[in-house]
């Protein structure tokens, strides 16, 4: 015969407890069906522990096989081969595996893979709300095996929380000297993740629409640390991303032989000559950049950039690229020289790419730019009549233009007049290439907000931003703002101030500055809990090899394996007999409740006479050597040890109600034995 474990039920409570708490991060990125799924597998186990329903029989599990399977398959298909679609499998087998647990071992391969579920929501997130959510999980989960090995008679849940808590603190001390002395390897969650184009930033393609949409979005795109003590103003905070040349008439796209971008090409352009191609001035600006995981190879800078670490590489468009996609948080450091010139003499190649045009449509627009660059006397001057004309005409910046028609360019500039950035770059730079002036479109992010209270600033998808660099004799590219010459405000003082009035941006950036963020208490709190993450992704998140081998070196001076070693050891045994004196020194208080107290006392009062209890000495034993000594006391001591006996040591269920009852009569019966004893 089959039998099955019986769970005890403040055990099985916990276990339920502990499914559910690794499986709600989740839900957030799972398809809904699976947590459906999941749901219906804890109501089915609480049914299997009630009695009310049978385990899954051999065709369901065979049913259950196939169904994985298929969903494998169609998983995979719709969401790639990646983490998405492998977290998903996990929790799917995870929770089948949660109705068919008879033995005790398939308890703990459940607990265990509660851990498992707890480290994937760690390839998500590493900021230090989900650490703090994941201490509580590993608490729950500890309190789980607790229960499980507890016996049935006790049901003292916050006794058993209590004891999760105080393993979870003994194992900190050592886990946190691992974290600082163990020599530093790659995190286990670099690991492609597929995500939203919403918390990717900006791609490298460009058509009407694709930077609004970001622009609804408040998540963070990167935090920005300067060296000096002065920051540059807000109108200078240009945070160049791609740059984009080729145009068919609707989007635009970065060269054509980089359209499906690869690592290859754009290091390839590392081993062209820069020698005469840039031009400083001024002093330089130092920043550390903290940007959030895009999934994308580029990162983002203040022009002209350069990598002081040297992990990154330019491409021949002063673009700034990783060594591989941005999985994870990534820390840079970088140099930037605001003032600067660039290609002062342009090859044929780049010019004639940075002047074509589809062949056909837009002909107004073509028109336009002929008659206005006859009318002035150079390209600096045509530039400026047309960003006069922006400026000086009934055009608006908005996040709901109206939609455009097949000749776009013609739709905007003469028609509608509505749009954002990305609209105004757009045409801009079809101005320019209509009128034969070199131009491309670069796309990014502009402004920031600072954070006084660790005086860093915080640059949010809504700052995404377009613009334009023109190529003019003598200054080589040349940055210009359509948007600016619309809307100063945008540049000036960041787009919430642009768009305060706007309800689909205000909706979106409900907790922004703009938003219930301009209440000051709410704001300066939202300010402070981002400081504390800064100082997370700093310390914590971002202490990778380079920083642990500095650390190393201002401790010891010259590292070496041996000292490594000696630190290593020395510290983990530190904390090992830190630990063990804790546990083994003190002994653990009686968690028996008030008969066990009540019964102690009364052993401490016959000690005054000389008849205490000696260690190791059972109930019984006991009082008859006390009754043996002092017969006057016998019919107190045979009270008091048969209450303390029926609670202590009967393998029964005795409730709460009894227990103060029958403390009640122990504390008369003592206090009859203290008159006893005065006498």
């Amino acid at each position: 015969m089959d039998l099955s474990y019986q769970i005890p039920r403040s055990a099985m409570i916990w276990i339920l407890l502990a499914v559910a708490v690794v499986l709600l991060p989740q839900s957030v990125r799972m398809p809904a069906w699976i947590s459906i799924v999941a749901a219906v597998c804890i109501v089915w186990r609480i049914l299997i522990f009630t009695g009310k329903l049978n385990y899954p029989s051999r065709w369901m599990r065979v049913l259950v096989v196939l169904f994985t399977l298929v969903v494998s398959i169609s998983q995979m298909r719709s969401m790639g081969i990646g983490l998405d679609s492998a977290a998903a499998l996990l929790a799917l087998g995870f929770v089948f595996k949660l109705i068919e647990m008879k033995q005790k071992r398939d308890i703990y391969i459940v607990i265990s893979l509660c851990f498992v579920m707890i480290m994937v929501a760690f390839l998500y997130s590493q900021s230090i709300l989900a650490t703090a959510y994941s201490l509580l999980a590993v608490v729950v989960i500890l309190g789980a095996m607790i229960a499980l090995n507890r016996s049935i008679n006790v049901s003292d849940n916050w006794g058993t929380s209590i004891f999760a808590g105080k393993i979870l603190l003994q194992a900190m001390p050592l886990a946190i000297v691992l974290f600082y002395v163990f020599p530093r390897i790659a995190p286990l969650w670099a690991v492609p993740i597929q995500s939203g184009s919403a918390s990717t930033g900006v791609s490298d393609e460009m058509s009407p629409g694709d930077i609004s949409s970001l622009a609804r979005s408040g998540d963070l795109a990167f935090r920005v640390k300067f060296e000096t003590v002065d920051a540059p103003a807000h109108e200078s905070l240009y945070w160049r991303g791609l740059v984009l040349t080729d145009f068919d008439g609707e989007t635009w796209r970065r060269e054509s032989r980089r359209s499906a971008f690869s690592i290859a090409p754009a290091r390839a352009d590392q081993q062209l000559q820069w020698d005469g191609r840039t031009s400083k001035a001024g002093s330089p600006v130092d920043y550390n950049i903290i940007l959030e995981p895009t999934q994308r190879p580029w990162v983002y800078g203040l022009h002209l950039a350069e990598a002081i670490d040297g992990d990154l590489f330019q491409s021949r468009n002063f673009e700034l690229f990783n060594n591989g996609l941005v999985t994870q948080r990534l820390s840079y450091d970088l140099r930037s020289y605001l003032q600067n010139d660039t290609d002062l003499v342009l090859t044929d190649r780049v010019r004639r790419q940075t002047l074509e045009l589809p062949n056909n449509g837009n002909g107004q627009s073509r028109e336009f730019a002929r008659q206005l660059r006859s009318s002035v006397s150079s390209d600096r001057d045509y530039v400026m009549a047309v960003l006069n004309h922006f400026s000086q005409n009934e055009y608006f910046y908005t996040l709901n233009p109206a939609l455009l028609g097949g000749n776009r360019i013609d739709d905007f500039l003469f028609d509608t007049r509505e749009g954002f950035c990305e609209h105004y770059s757009s045409t801009f730079s079809y101005l320019m290439r209509a009128a034969g002036i070199p131009s491309r479109v670069v796309i990014g992010y502009q402004g920031a907000e600072l954070n006084p209270f660790e005086n860093y600033m915080m640059v949010y998808q809504y700052n995404a931003h377009a613009w334009n660099e023109v190529w003019l004799e003598g200054e080589g590219w040349v940055r210009f703002d359509p948007t600016a010459a619309v809307s100063p405000d945008r540049v000036r003082l960041g787009v919430e101030a642009a768009l305060m009035d706007d309800p689909a941006f205000r909706l979106e950036s409900l907790f922004s500055s703009s938003g219930l963020g301009g209440i000051n208490w709410i704001n300066a709190l939202r300010l402070r809990i981002d400081a504390l993450e800064y100082q997370w992704n700093t310390q914590v998140v971002n202490y990778d090899e380079d920083v642990q081998f500095e650390l190393f070196e201002k401790i010891f001076g010259e590292v070496t394996e041996q000292k490594i070693l000696f630190l290593l050891f020395g510290l983990a045994t530190a904390v090992v007999l830190g630990v063990a004196f804790s546990v083994i020194r003190f002994e653990p208080r009686s968690k028996r409740g008030p008969v066990v107290s009540l019964y102690n006392k009364m052993s401490k009062d016959l000690e005054k006479i000389g008849l205490g209890r000696i260690r190791g000495e059972g109930p019984i034993t006991y009082r008859d050597r006390v009754i043996v000594a002092r017969p006057d006391l016998r019919g107190s001591m045979t009270q008091v040890t048969r209450l303390y006996v029926e609670i202590s040591y009967q393998h029964r269920q005795v409730q709460e109600p009894d227990i103060l009852s029958q403390a009640k009569r122990i504390k008369a019966q003592g206090r009859k034995l203290r008159k006893a004893l005065v006498k």
